[in-house]
């Protein structure tokens, strides 16, 4: 996982045991991780900082849900990969979050592979391109 080292994730959630629970996990594969908890922070941080990866969480107070955060993402940085995750899943939620541009859809609560797998997954993609 040594080219783990050199992706940035940025994990946002209003709850925060879910933004911890993430970002352990993630760091513990060897990514660097921050953490926001909200979209307008996330915000605040993708405007200043380059992600290799959103991770976000699809409901959340405040002025941007998921859904907008992934929008403002797309357009601040094209080439970052977008995972919603949502404890309220639905056909309407899952298509647009894909419409928007997100890579993938995880339905929480998942298992520590179940995330790794999504985020490698993403970077995948990127190397096979």
């Amino acid at each position: 996982m040594a080219e783990a080292l050199h992706k940035r994730i940025l994990v946002v959630d209003d709850e925060e045991p879910i933004r911890t629970v993430c970002a352990r996990m993630l760091e513990r594969a060897g990514y660097a991780v921050e953490t926001a908890n909200s979209g307008d922070d996330a915000l605040v941080l993708v405007e200043h900082h380059f992600f290799d990866l959103v991770l976000t969480d699809y409901r959340m107070p405040g002025l941007l849900n998921g859904v907008e955060l992934g929008q403002a993402v797309r357009k601040q940085s094209p080439k970052t990969f977008l995972i919603l995750m949502t404890a309220y899943p639905a056909i309407d939620t899952a298509v647009e979050t894909l419409r928007m541009g997100a890579n993938d859809y995880l339905i929480k609560p998942f298992d520590n592979a179940e995330l790794l797998w999504c985020v490698q997954s993403c970077f995948n993609k990127r190397a096979a391109a």
